[in-house]
Formats: structure tokens, C-alpha cells, sequence
């Protein structure tokens, strides 16, 4: 790993990216295998995507993945990004372009998400970044079980950012970028944490302790 002058670490669904990678890949998906679920399942999870922790959510949504062969799901993932980051609202423009300042300067950028690599991993080639921690799930055979076998929400997120640090210089700045309180491990670990957008909780919590907000044009999805 070569020097950093500091190293950035951005959320990517609702923070860099204006979608939630997770629902609008599996929408991707269905369409090359409509009977992977149900529409009355599907109907049910849009409702639970508000009703549920992201944690609890996650393990519900995964599941879905069973029996997908991991090499269809990953090429699948490169399709739906060349389709979706078209469109002109894909980024959040100025999460993007802070992004790309901490790239000109010679600083690293990491994404850590609680999505998984078919839809990140051509998202973060695009990008150029230097790491992606995201939610890995097991696989059998080379077929998904539904099972994660390692998890990136809440206190991983902060995990994740020691595991990067680790072996850097002791003096190795750091940032952070997220929009959802599962975030907050994640903002508390960095030396410069930085709120995205207007969840009440973390805009609330960047109020009393003075961290930065950056606004976002296209508002947040319904949350739990």
C-alpha cells in the first residue's frame, strides 16, 4: 500500500449514490429472473425497508440471493452500472466532487457499504478507489446459501476503517461520509467526520457536536 496523506472513507447508498444499490440492483436483476420472488414478496420488503433496522433488513433481503450462481449475480452487477450511472442524478454531484478533491491531493478513498460487490465493484473500478468494504456473502459451490458471511453495517463500519489504517503512518488524516445513523461508527472512528443529507437523528447529532453537513438535492428515501 503506497504512502497516504490521508484517506477518505465514503457510505455509498444515499451518500455517493442517490439510489439504494441494494433494491435497485435486485429490480436489475428481476428482469433477466422474474420468478427469483414473488411480487407480493417484493411488495412486502419495500414495506420493511422502513419498518426494520438496516441490520435486520439486510438478513432478510440476502436471503433472496439463495441459489443465484455468484458468477451470474456478478455479471449481472456491471450491467446494471453501466445502465443506472447514466442517468444524470445517479451521483450525488457534490459528494462526487468532494470525492474527486481528496483524489487530486493524493489522498486515498474507501467505500464501505452494507451492500455487496455485484453492484459496488464496478462502481468502485469507475471510481478508481483505493479499497471497498462491503457485506460478503457465503457462497457454496459457487452458489449463493442467502447466508452473510461477513457483515458491513453499524460497528463493522468502524472496523473496517481500523483495519484500513492499520500500517499507515501514525499521522495519516482521516475522513468519513455517511447519511444513516449506522453510519455513526463509522463518522466517530475518523478524524473528520462529515454528515450527508437530513436524517433527523444524524443531522440532530452533527448539531451538538459540530460536524459539518453537506445538503443533498434529491431527498432521502423513506427510512426506518
Amino acid at each position: 500500500m503506497s504512502p497516504a496523506r490521508g484517506v477518505a472513507f465514503f457510505d455509498v447508498d444515499e451518500t455517493l449514490v442517490s439510489v439504494r444499490t441494494l433494491e435497485s440492483f435486485l429490480l436489475y436483476y428481476l428482469k433477466r429472473v422474474p420468478s427469483m420472488i414473488s411480487f407480493e414478496r417484493l411488495a412486502e420488503l419495500r414495506q420493511q425497508v422502513v419498518q426494520l433496522s438496516r441490520a435486520e433488513f439486510n438478513r432478510l433481503y440476502f436471503r433472496i440471493w439463495a441459489g443465484q450462481a455468484e458468477a451470474d449475480v456478478l455479471e449481472a452487477g456491471h450491467g446494471w452500472f453501466a445502465e443506472v450511472s447514466e442517468h444524470p442524478d445517479f451521483y450525488r454531484a457534490n459528494v462526487l466532487q468532494r470525492l474527486r478533491e481528496h483524489q487530486d491531493v493524493g489522498d486515498q478513498v474507501v467505500l464501505v457499504s452494507g451492500s455487496f460487490g455485484p453492484p459496488l465493484r464496478p462502481l468502485g473500478d469507475a471510481l478508481g478507489v483505493d479499497g471497498l468494504y462491503c457485506t460478503e456473502l457465503e457462497t457454496l459451490d459457487g452458489v449463493y446459501s442467502g447466508e452473510i458471511g461477513a457483515a458491513m453495517i453499524d460497528d463493522d463500519k468502524r472496523h473496517a476503517v481500523d483495519a484500513y489504517l492499520t500500517g499507515l503512518a501514525d499521522e495519516t488524516v482521516s475522513w468519513g461520509y455517511g447519511d444513516h445513523p449506522s453510519d455513526l461508527s463509522l463518522l466517530e472512528r475518523v478524524d473528520h467526520p462529515v454528515v450527508v443529507g437530513s436524517d433527523p437523528a444524524l443531522g440532530a447529532l452533527a448539531a451538538q457536536r459540530g460536524w459539518p453537513v453537506m445538503p443533498i438535492d434529491k431527498p432521502l428515501a423513506p427510512r426506518a
